[in-house]
């Protein structure tokens, strides 16, 4: 019980800090990379303050040149911080809409570039993805969980929504599969108490695009879920291994 009133008092406290600062910053990065560094200040401070240690496993190295659409799995609230520190690449997320209206911290998500979506609304959901895909042809790396919603357990992989996988190839750019393992034993779905243990992120070859044409999209889908599933199942301390 104290470890969880700790961890939602600085999550609340070190959240309130940075997303006011990221708003009062905005004018100096009015495209959002400064708040990006932020984000990923704020996930350190809350990783390292509740002594949760993070392990980034990298099956190769990415073009640090070149946007890449990745798409990770989805456990528990913690996979945020995890993912900001292990994806290097200049990043805005695809998230729920709702979380856009919570005052200072939606406001910032708003002002330095995040997407909104809808996943209730098909009109509105088609017009984020058709938006994500336009950041990512500019040259903006995006985050999507293609399962659309957190899973409620450790292994496996929810069904897929297909829109991200649409956006995918209007993007024309390799996806990234990525899974986050263990982050679902600090703090699992429904559930507001925060646990101990370590997350690992792990990070995959990038899928291609492939050609145009009928099942495309069917085609896609399955290579990001066969890549992503392997990913789940492979042995710890496969491929280059560093803490973020």
């Amino acid at each position: 019980m104290l470890r969880t009133v700790y961890a939602w008092g600085i999550g609340v406290a070190y959240t309130l800090f940075w997303a006011s600062l990221g708003i009062l910053t905005w004018p100096l990065s009015p495209r959002g990379e400064l708040y990006l560094r932020y984000a990923r200040i704020w996930s350190r401070w809350i990783l390292a303050s509740l002594d949760i240690p993070l392990t980034v496993e990298r099956q190769v190295e990415l073009d640090s040149d070149r946007p890449y659409l990745f798409m990770a799995n989805h456990r528990s609230i913690f996979d945020i911080f995890a993912l900001f520190l292990a994806i290097e690449h200049s990043l805005r997320m695809v998230a729920k809409r709702e979380l856009f209206f919570i005052p200072i911290f939606g406001w910032s998500l708003w002002m330095c570039g995040f997407i909104p979506i809808d996943r209730g609304d098909r009109k509105n959901a088609i017009e984020s993805l058709d938006e994500a895909a336009r950041r990512i042809r500019a040259g903006t790396s995006v985050l999507v969980f293609p399962e659309g919603t957190r899973g409620g357990g450790a292994a496996g992989l929810l069904p897929f929504k297909k829109g991200s996988f649409v956006m995918a190839l209007q993007a024309a750019v390799p996806v990234v599969p990525v899974v986050v393992l263990g982050s679902e034993r600090i703090m699992p779905k429904g559930s507001l108490e925060v646990g101990r243990g370590a997350i690992t992120v792990r990070l995959g070859a990038p899928v291609p695009p492939p050609p145009g044409g009928a099942g495309s999209r069917e085609q896609l889908m399955r290579a990001v879920r066969a890549r992503m599933q392997e990913l789940i199942e492979q042995p710890m301390g496969t491929g280059s291994v560093g803490e973020a």
